[in-house]
């Protein structure tokens, strides 16, 4: 019963009737764009000579792309075929940078070359020839049906006795009796022919999807730029995402640490809790400049105009700032020169590693330590078990930890991440040259397994 109702669903489907309209309508439509095109570049092209035509070829490529535009809301609306727009056309004033002969020199340039309004022209010699074949098939698919239907439901009421015939000849109401019998016997093959001619309408419509994707949507090479721009602006956003979580997030993190401890001793210390208030607002203002450093990103200012990002270097002040901030930090560092990137990464380990025990081990020992371990950078942010009674910041959602994993993989490093002795661990190993070596030089070092993690 579902596969009949499928076969017979294009007879009422209002998407059957809407494609009717369209190949109907296709006709003017491709004779008036043929004859468009033809006369315009006609005539540039025998006025060329004289210079005259130039401005009417330029008029009439120029054009293809609105009529692109026009054909392409057509197919959308009643065929229903989601062929995207394509990328404008830069125009002439884009760029004052540039003199304004330059200007129009690229655009006239561009505009030759452009593939949307070459694939117009295509679909504008073709549609003179689909669109009569398909204005052709779309009359005959509702006129066919329609006369078949007409002359079964007569047939059937002669047979039944509701349209009698009358008259002296006989012979013709014999036949004509014949005729309107075997016509009401075979009804069950004229009404099964009806929907072939709503199939053969949908795979007109299928025909004209495709063709019109190709021809009035974007390109191959527009569609891969298309895909770029999107992966760029979602990388941006995650570096966005990043800075946001690791900055501002740290820095509000410590702040309410203090906050609460300052509350805790407002009246025993009231000396402790100003101090409090002044690293507060002091953290805040610094806050406020990473955010202004971020906008300043987003916004494309000049790389001049904006603060230096955090390194290796910057990596004690963070330790000071947490100590400041309450929490009980050891700190032993024993670092060469590291490179830029290195240093970065290095230093948003330790920031992230702090806000993940200040987060979910309020009142616990830290312990940090920065050592050089063969040919890479080695970290190692310990964390004990948090203070009996302490109050948590509040949960954090993970992500600092999964982008420390991203930002090491990147620069060809490892790092691990877990509870450890009632405590938590992170591990880094950033490596110092363009490779980390498989070769574990020291079995005692807190990160030969992560070597061990290459070499595997």
């Amino acid at each position: 019963m579902t596969a009949l109702r499928t076969y017979f669903t294009p007879v009422w489907d209002p998407r059957t009737w809407a494609t009717i309209t369209y190949l109907v309508l296709g006709l003017p439509m491709s004779i008036f764009w043929f004859a468009y095109v033809v006369v315009m570049y006609s005539v540039g092209l025998s006025l060329a000579i004289v210079w005259v035509g130039v401005p009417i070829l330029v008029l009439a490529h120029w054009t293809l792309r609105p009529i692109g535009t026009v054909e392409r809301k057509a197919i959308n609306t009643l065929l229903h075929a989601d062929v995207p727009p394509v990328a404008p056309l830069l125009t002439p004033s884009s760029d004052r940078r540039v003199a304004t002969t330059e200007r129009w020199r690229r655009w006239m340039q561009d505009m030759w070359r452009d593939g949307p309004s070459w694939r117009t022209l295509i679909w504008i010699m073709a549609r003179i020839v689909l669109g009569p074949v398909s204005f052709v098939l779309a009359v005959v698919s509702v006129v066919v049906p329609f006369a078949l239907v007409t002359t079964l439901a007569v047939a059937v009421a002669h047979v039944v006795g509701i349209v009698p015939v009358s008259g002296d000849n006989q012979a013709a109401i014999e036949a004509i009796d014949t005729a309107a019998y075997w016509i009401a016997v075979g009804s069950p093959v004229i009404l099964f022919t009806v929907p072939m001619f709503g199939w053969m309408v949908r795979g007109l419509a299928i025909a004209h999807r495709v063709f019109g994707r190709w021809a009035l949507g974007p390109g191959a090479d527009q569609m891969v730029q298309a895909a770029t721009e999107r992966a760029e602006l979602a990388e941006q956003q995650i570096r966005i995402d990043q800075e946001l979580h690791d900055s501002i997030g740290h820095m509000i993190t410590m702040n309410i640490i203090q906050a609460g401890a300052g509350a805790h001793v407002f009246d025993t210390d009231p000396e402790f809790a100003r101090q409090a208030l002044k690293n507060i607002e002091d953290r805040g203002r610094a806050a406020m400049g990473e955010l202004d450093r971020i906008i300043a990103a987003i916004r494309g200012d000049q790389p001049e105009t904006r603060a230096p990002l955090p390194g290796i270097d910057d990596i004690g002040r963070l330790i000071e700032e947490s100590r400041t901030a309450g929490m009980d930090v050891s700190y032993e560092a024993e670092f060469p020169q590291a490179p830029a990137a290195v240093g970065r990464a290095a230093f948003t380990v330790v920031r992230e590693a702090l806000t993940n025990a200040a987060r979910h081990a309020p009142g616990a020992t830290v312990s940090v330590r920065i050592a050089q371990d063969a040919d890479a950078l080695g970290i190692e942010v310990l964390n004990g078990k948090p203070s009996v009674g302490a109050q948590r910041p509040h949960g954090g959602g993970g992500r600092g930890l999964s982008g420390i994993r991203d930002r090491i993989t990147l620069l060809g490093g490892r790092s691990s991440a877990g509870p450890e002795r009632g405590g938590f661990a992170v591990r880094a190993l950033l490596p110092l040259q363009a490779t980390l070596s498989e070769e574990v030089v020291d079995e005692s070092s807190p990160w030969a397994r992560l070597r061990e993690k290459v070499s595997a």
